[in-house]
């Protein structure tokens, strides 16, 4: 768990301190005010506000000069003598990193507000006195913060328990193979939408619920709180739920199913005990497999990739974000189907035209066909693929649709049943 600075330590109150030590007037000093913290949620990312830090570098190494990054994503740099034209490159280069950005643009004429920086003229008393009331707001602003996140992580810490050990690890994977999880394993449907709404099953995916796993085999361990030990509990998971799916019948099985698997479990014994399970009925089991599993071994997955295909299973790469997509080309995988994540900060995000295309060539190009959004939660998210020409849709919202429309039927047959009755 990251750990909260102390409000000593805040960026900000080292700004304010520095400021309250200045010589009256700050002669020969000047601020600059970075505001990052109004760029649109999709490029407020941390690695990108890293990125921009990296600009100042130079200016930083050669100079009498101090960036501060503020807890909201903003950055002011501090310069004492510094050449003014040395202080607009890295500003104008910010501005190109985030050129495609509303807050980045500025007014042809050069006349209009600079919305990205704000610069103060230290020397100057208003400038100065200015410069000191926006630091301390955000003084007060970052100590807000700090004390929320610090009260959430306490309640977080309570409430998960405690951190996930190799030996609590251990102990786990001797007792999953021997315990009942078939009340365990959930299901959630991926739905073909069409104009009217759901056309049919594409198919249905099989997991094991981690929130109940936890409260029956571990209530009082955060199993999320080490990335490399969970990666081994899933393994675990991916041997349990394949020895539980080896005893179905897929003779009986009539919509396509889909297991999500580390590669290493595609690779292993415990997969090959369940191909010879599922028979001549692999064309019906799409295999998932995780985008940053994929790349942390890319070798292993086109190992695995080939013999699922060869053998006739379906491949799913699972993981990919929207934005991700403007960057990598996820048919360079040659899978069956790409899964793409919906997320929240595209609700509230302007279309901009450019990126929406580039989307929709990549999403033609892969074939529209091959492309799943997952997570799907809002009609709203729905209109957006569509829009993209995204029809195969997956999340809590699909489940809720293929009840209506079961329901729908239910109360058609009932009302069909009751006007025969009458008719009799």
């Amino acid at each position: 768990m990251a750990e909260i600075p102390s409000p000593d330590t805040l960026e900000e109150k080292l700004l304010l301190d520095r400021l309250n030590r200045m010589e009256q007037g700050g002669t020969g000093y000047y601020a600059v005010h970075m505001h990052l913290s109004d760029l649109k949620a999709t490029n407020r990312k941390p690695h990108f506000i890293r990125l921009a830090a990296r600009n100042f570098d130079n200016i930083i190494n050669q100079h009498d000069a101090t960036l501060f990054q503020m807890k909201n994503a903003d950055q002011i740099i501090l310069c004492r003598n510094v050449p003014v034209n040395e202080t607009e490159a890295p500003v104008e280069k910010v501005r190109s990193l985030f050129s495609e950005d509303p807050l980045t643009h500025v007014d042809e004429t050069g006349l209009g507000e600079d919305r990205l920086s704000t610069w103060y003229d230290l020397s100057e008393q208003d400038d100065f006195r200015a410069f000191v009331r926006v630091v301390g707001s955000l003084v007060l602003e970052a100590e807000e913060t700090a004390k929320r996140e610090a009260q959430e992580a306490a309640a977080q810490q309570k409430a998960v328990g405690q951190p996930l050990t190799a030996q609590h690890l251990t102990a786990l994977s001797q007792v999953l193979p021997r315990i009942p999880i078939d009340d365990l394993i959930r299901e959630q449907l991926c739905l073909h939408i069409g104009a009217n709404g759901p056309e049919g099953v594409i198919f249905r995916e099989y997991f094991i619920s981690i929130g109940d796993l936890k409260q029956r085999v571990a209530p009082g361990v955060n199993l999320f709180s080490s990335i490399w030990l969970f990666q081994y509990l899933t393994e675990a998971l991916d041997r349990v739920i394949l020895a539980n799916m080896a005893g179905r019948n897929f003779e009986q099985i009539n919509e396509p199913i889909s297991l999500n698997l580390n590669i290493g479990t595609v690779l292993s014994r415990d997969f090959q005990n369940f191909h010879r399970a599922v028979g001549g009925h692999a064309e019906n089991v799409i295999i998932e497999m995780q985008v940053i599993d994929i790349f942390s071994d890319v070798d292993a997955f086109t190992i695995a990739r080939n013999m699922l295909q060869q053998n006739g299973y379906r491949v799913l790469v699972d993981g990919i974000s929207p934005v991700s997509m403007q960057f990598f080309d996820p048919a360079i995988l040659e899978a069956d189907f790409i899964k793409i994540g919906w997320g929240k900060e595209f609700e509230n995000e302007e279309e901009d035209d450019s990126k929406v295309e580039d989307l929709r060539r990549i999403i033609r190009d892969a074939g529209a066909e091959s492309i799943i959004m997952s997570r799907v939660d809002s009609e709203f998210a729905i209109q957006w693929g569509l829009n993209l020409g995204i029809t195969r849709f997956q999340g809590f919202l699909m489940d809720r649709l293929i009840d209506t429309v079961r329901s729908q039927g239910r109360r058609a047959r009932i009302k069909k049943d009751r006007a025969r009755s009458a008719a009799q």
